[in-house]
């Protein structure tokens, strides 16, 4: 347990002016991909293992770089099951995907 009764929680993500608001926040696997769409129609499809792992209190990392008047809308988590219509239990894991909206 991290935090002792009466604790008031634990810092997930460092938000900033630099980062933005938090758009989604969900656990994946290292072999899964995730796609995000900005509000301005562009649309990224990324490995996540690709993805530099990052502290609990940090900023993050840039995955991609929107302009100043164009903002994160949607994040979607692609798992090969879903692309070959298999299905396996969510083994859980000491990862997860945090995606802040913002330049």
């Amino acid at each position: 347990r991290i935090t002792s009764r009466g604790g008031k929680g634990i810092t997930a993500m460092a938000v900033n002016d630099r980062n933005g608001p938090l758009v989604a926040s969900f656990p994946v696997e290292n072999e899964d991909q995730i796609m995000l769409v900005t509000d301005g129609g562009q649309l990224i499809r990324c490995p996540v293992n690709d993805i530099r792992k990052a502290g609990r209190s940090t900023q993050g990392v840039i995955v991609l770089d929107t302009a100043d008047d164009e903002h994160v809308v949607s994040v979607e988590r692609i798992s090969e099951e879903e692309e070959t219509g298999e299905t396996k239990a969510f083994r859980g894991g000491p990862c997860a995907l945090q995606v802040k909206c913002g330049k």
